[in-house]
């Protein structure tokens, strides 16, 4: 059996399932990605990958409840990084469902961050223990997309809004 001479570094962090700790997770996953080299585009997509999954964690499975953790754990593997996200809600739920109405959705904001996780990630899985624990597994490998020449191996992310429509954030 040969042995693979890629290093695994494995970091975690474990977070009280509140919207407020968002912030805290994404500095965690971006200094963890930031040792691959990513380019500027894909630690955009990783940070806002990471922001849609901990708010679905935290929003949804935990309900926002300080009782329950959401746990994350960064694996790097060469020049991939697996992102895992755990929450303690147990309430499990069909993914490709919420992808599908995100198609379909004419309201507001929100609802469509199961599929954009899914166009920016290279592997997403979803895991469920009903009444204990929704896990979501995603990898993302340096250089699957390459913005300069206008190639990407995965489906560009088309935003259901104009970047110049969003009002900016009050200081």
């Amino acid at each position: 059996m040969e042995q693979s001479s890629v290093k695994r570094q494995i970091h975690e962090l474990k977070v009280p399932a509140t919207l407020k700790h968002i912030e805290q997770v994404k500095r965690f996953v971006v200094e963890i990605a930031s040792q691959i080299s990513f380019s500027p585009i894909e630690m955009f997509q990783i940070e806002l990958v990471v922001d849609e999954a901990y708010a679905n964690a935290a929003d949804h499975g935990s309900e926002c409840s300080r009782s329950k953790e959401v746990h994350v754990k960064c694996i790097v593997e060469g020049e991939k990084l697996i992102i895992i996200i755990k929450d303690f809600g147990g309430k499990p739920f069909n993914p490709d469902f919420f992808e599908r109405i995100a198609d379909k959705k004419t309201w507001g904001v929100g609802g469509r961050g199961i599929k954009i996780i899914k166009e920016i990630m290279d592997e997403v899985m979803y895991f469920f223990v009903t009444g204990q624990s929704t896990t979501l597994y995603m990898v993302k490998q340096k250089g699957t997309q390459d913005w300069e020449n206008g190639e990407t191996s995965s489906p560009v992310i088309k935003l259901p809004f104009a970047l110049d429509d969003i009002p900016p954030i009050p200081t």
